[in-house]
């Protein structure tokens, strides 16, 4: 239950991640300021072409095998990169343990952050840090103007042993089919947690006839808005830890907020507002994209690109009157806009290494990376190439002028301009704009007012290695648990009247030790 929405305080703009779970500052040394959106390495003869093996999921190499600007960013900078697939998730990472402890990893990787530092420390990748203050003025000053970031990477010996790709600001949207809305006379979105509950009602007496209908579903599983309840994960002003932390997406069991939310939600699962089988835990995600197709369900709370998903996918093709529209977060108990949390800002499970045994390739590998900082890299990886991929509008502004329907959709081997900036390729900044006009118009219609007005990024937790691995065995105990017991109230399996009992349960299982490590992580950190 402390998992990502979607296939989804010290209220700084840092993002938030477990490293490898659930799922001093570096200011660099140096007496000059770092040159500001150089030109790269990349682009001139002294740079040094750049010749190394590069190992990453399997997924990431066949996207990158298809993506257009891939050739045209290896011959603006000479470099000649061998693309290793190492396969894909948990053994993955497992794969890279025995690459790294046999002696046969490649020139450079992705790893784990912690797998970073506990190899780093040993010997195993290089330290970047002084690479980077010689050869990658573009990567220092990303790092400079990034406190936290550059806290995240420094490990506790004070070198970096690797830098992380900056993701997309993008979170969760509810979204609703608005031809159906029009149809049960509803005009406006619902400001409030009420005025939402009264919507469903609304729904589900408009289409009483459909006695496969319900107002509210999905996929994966069925807790939402626990922002709006104020009983969302966080760590406080203070510096406090609430709840299991999962920058955002979790819960905070002992709020206040937590016991209403779970009423809601008995109220809804009473008065057939939400789908049963979601709240079960059996709708599948194809069974789920048939019922809001159907019309079966109205109303979905999920990834920020499904409404746009809905509309290429059968909607308007079977239903020339279908529509979709996105509702703002609702206000809390306070009246206040609450929000959605975004994916994390730097991805601790992506993070790039260099091999120490390759240490003699590293300035040539910087610079290649470096390239991809400067303003030259950021817009051909945001972009393209002008002229092919993109213009320039009458307010100077860049305009893409190709299709996101026809390149996006090109089957799996199959080269296309894509800039999905979400997909790994290397560690570099997200261009938001770019990555936001990328996509389908009704996306493009709201991504960057949505997320600019109603997303909230929350702080990364970097833990030990023996924090990592109770914490974990922890998680795995009390996941399980509390997702069955959540399920048994909201059906009326279990009264609410052991509310209290059930807490205590899960604390017997270590949700309170959960929390404690979370805090003692986060203090640790923060003390650098």
């Amino acid at each position: 239950m402390f998992t990502k929405n979607w296939t989804n305080v010290s209220k700084k703009t840092m993002s938030v991640v477990m490293v490898g779970a659930l799922l001093g500052t570096t200011a660099c040394a140096g007496d000059q300021p770092a040159p500001t959106n150089q030109a790269g390495a990349g682009t001139d003869a002294s740079a040094g072409a750049a010749k190394f093996t590069y190992t990453l999921p399997g997924k990431f190499v066949n996207w990158i095998k298809d993506m257009n600007w891939i050739p045209v960013l290896l011959k603006e900078t000479g470099a000649d990169i061998e693309f290793v697939n190492g396969g894909d998730g948990d053994p993955y990472y497992k794969n890279i343990d025995l690459k790294v402890g046999s002696g046969q990893f490649s020139d450079a990787g992705i790893v784990q952050l912690s797998q970073a530092e506990v190899y780093g420390s040993k010997g195993a990748f290089a330290d970047l840090r002084p690479l980077i203050d010689k050869y990658a003025p573009n990567i220092k000053k990303f790092i400079d103007d990034h406190p936290d970031y550059s806290k995240l990477i420094t490990s506790s010996d004070g070198k970096i042993y690797a830098i992380m790709p900056q993701y997309p600001r993008i979170a969760n949207t509810t979204f609703y089919r608005d031809d159906m809305f029009k149809k049960a006379g509803i005009t406006s979105d619902p400001k409030t947690v009420q005025e939402f509950t009264d919507v469903l009602r609304k729904l589900k007496d408009a289409f009483k006839d459909n006695k496969n209908f319900y107002p509210f579903g999905g996929r994966d599983d069925f807790l939402r808005f626990q922002s709006a309840f104020s009983a969302n994960d966080l760590i406080d002003a203070q510096g406090k830890v609430h709840g299991v932390y999962n920058g955002g997406q979790g819960y905070d069991l002992k709020a206040p907020g937590f016991k209403k939310l779970i009423e809601w939600y008995i109220g809804l699962y009473n008065d057939k507002l939400i789908d049963p089988e979601w709240v079960s835990g059996l709708s599948t995600e194809e069974a789920w994209q048939t019922k809001v197709l159907n019309g079966n369900v109205a109303v979905g709370n999920d990834f920020y690109t499904r409404p746009s998903w809905f509309m290429l996918n059968g909607g308007v093709k079977t239903d020339p009157s279908f529509s979709m529209k996105v509702m703002p977060p609702f206000l809390n108990d306070a009246g206040a806009q609450s929000k959605f949390p975004t994916v994390p800002e730097f991805r601790v499970d992506r993070a790039f290494v260099i091999n120490a045994k390759s240490v003699d390739k590293a300035p040539g590998i910087l610079k290649f990376l470096d390239y991809l900082y400067s303003d030259k890299g950021q817009t051909l990886a945001g972009w393209g190439v002008e002229g092919t991929t993109f213009k320039k509008n009458a307010s100077g502004k860049n305009e893409f002028t190709i299709k996101f329907e026809e390149e996006s959709t090109k089957p799996l081997g199959t080269p296309a301009w894509t800039f999905f900036q979400d997909r790994l390729t290397f560690p570099i900044p997200v261009n938001n704009e770019a990555f936001y006009e990328f996509n389908a118009d009704l996306t493009k219609s709201y991504a960057n007012d949505y997320f600019s007005k109603y997303a909230e990024t929350f702080p990364i937790i970097k833990y030990s290695t023996d924090e990592l691995k109770e914490r974990s065995n922890l998680v795995a105990k009390v996941n399980e648990a509390l997702k069955a017991n959540l399920v048994k109230f909201v059906s009326g399996k279990r009264p609410m009247s052991e509310w209290d009992a059930f807490l205590k349960e899960m604390d017997a299982m270590g949700y309170s030790k959960i929390v404690e490590i979370d805090q003692k992580a986060y203090d640790s950190m923060m003390k650098k």
